[in-house]
């Protein structure tokens, strides 16, 4: 009897010791998984096709080295504030609540954004999801954001471990080295994720119209200033570690004198309580007991369409959320919707349905997780989140995106 306890003893002594060496292992093996430090710039308005029709030798250099998607899709409606909010939850416009750059919440009582309301932007209520940056610093990950959307509220209580007041002014030199500044923090402060943000070249695409050749040498210069990036990132003593990925929140489309939609001719505005958005899309609530009169005249108006809250076409994915009130409305591709008293000389614009390619956008990546010389096809940008949660080994949130609909741009799945 002594002799089959003592027997079962060493059996249990060595199993309990084989199962100590197998967990050690694995714990040195998750030390040296590697987590590459993940670097995202947005170009705003920047058009799939603009490398097309001018010089860009440093995202000819990316697409040569790493990924270039040959459009990247935005999420409806085509507008700033919407698809960066998108790309850093992985969320429809319609499911987080940015919906156009400025508009009122009846959820809240108040005004997103109005001009000069810094509180509003600041105010985390207003977000819904989970952007990457909260997803990171919840499982103690440093972030670091410049002048993304959302970054400066406190969402879920929680902002990026370094952010900035958005400062239109900021030269994108000065960008430029402030990335770099956090990139060459001491491991133990430095940020993983850093995520920032230039504003061309949607507002010469306003001005000009992406079709004129007087927007292709800003692009060209937007370009150069990637270049000047890439260079102090490879200066850097761990540029080997650095995924870097490219994007613009949507493209942009030429519009005409000849086709604009004044809106006032056609529908009696006593019956309009509010209008949020611009050209060529608005969410629009009516005076109580008037919704259908007023739905019934907008969808009388040639080369625009209106659909009432909870009925957008389903490719859309929007009109479910309470602040799209009680109806949308869309003027057709390359047509403009303005009030009398309140037009634009712009030739250019964004917020058509996304599958006008013109408000496409570009996807470029190179770094050790990206493959190599490799052209995606055209997806969804609510697929961005996942991806970038992935190549940070973090847990992502419920999302709309899906990571296998993006990961074969990566090394390993």
């Amino acid at each position: 009897m002594l002799k089959n306890f003592n027997l079962i003893s060493k059996l249990l002594i060595l199993i309990t010791g084989l199962l100590l060496v197998g967990i050690y292992s694995g714990c040195k093996r998750n030390e040296k998984q590697t987590t590459n430090t993940l670097v995202v710039l947005s170009l705003d308005g920047f058009r799939w096709d603009y490398p097309n029709r001018t010089h860009t030798p440093n995202l000819d250099w990316i697409a040569q080295h790493g990924v270039k998607a040959e459009r990247m899709i935005p999420s409806f409606p085509t507008t700033t504030f919407a698809n960066h909010y998108t790309l850093a939850t992985g969320l429809y416009p319609d499911h987080h609540g940015i919906l156009v750059n400025r508009f009122y919440a009846p959820d809240l009582g108040t005004e997103y954004n109005a001009p000069g309301d810094r509180k509003s932007v600041e105010d985390g209520r207003f977000y819904g999801g989970e952007p990457i940056w909260v997803t990171a610093e919840k499982q103690d990950m440093k972030t670091a954001t410049c002048f993304w959307v959302g970054s400066e509220a406190d969402i879920q209580g929680i902002r990026p471990t370094y952010w900035m007041r958005y400062d239109h002014d900021m030269p994108y030199p000065a960008r430029i080295d402030t990335v770099i500044s956090w990139l060459s923090l001491p491991e133990p402060q430095r940020p993983k994720l850093v995520m920032w943000y230039f504003d061309e070249p949607d507002s010469s695409g306003h001005e000009y119209g992406p079709e004129n050749d007087s927007i292709l040498p800003l692009i060209t210069r937007l370009d150069s200033l990637i270049g000047v990036f890439i260079l102090k990132m490879n200066q850097l003593p761990h540029a080997d570690e650095i995924n870097f990925i490219v994007v613009s929140d949507h493209g942009m489309a030429q519009l005409s004198p000849d086709k604009q939609i004044i809106l006032d001719q056609f529908v009696d505005t006593s019956l309009i309580a509010l209008a949020d958005g611009w050209n060529p899309t608005m969410n629009i609530k009516a005076k109580a007991g008037k919704t259908d009169e007023l739905l019934n005249a907008f969808k009388s108006i040639p080369h625009l369409k209106a659909w009432k809250h909870g009925q957008a076409p389903e490719h859309l994915n929007h009109s479910t959320h309470v602040r799209t009130h009680d109806m949308t409305i869309l003027a057709d591709d390359g047509w403009s919707i303005y009030w009398s008293w309140l037009k634009s000389k712009s030739k250019g614009t964004h917020g058509y349905d996304f599958r006008n390619p013109d408000v496409n956008a570009i996807f470029y990546a190179t770094g050790p997780d990206f493959k190599k010389g490799y052209v995606k096809k055209p997806f969804k940008n609510i697929h961005l989140y996942p991806l970038m949660a992935h190549l940070l080994h973090l847990q992502p949130a419920e999302v709309d995106g899906k990571l296998d609909s993006i990961s074969d741009v990566i090394t390993k799945h």
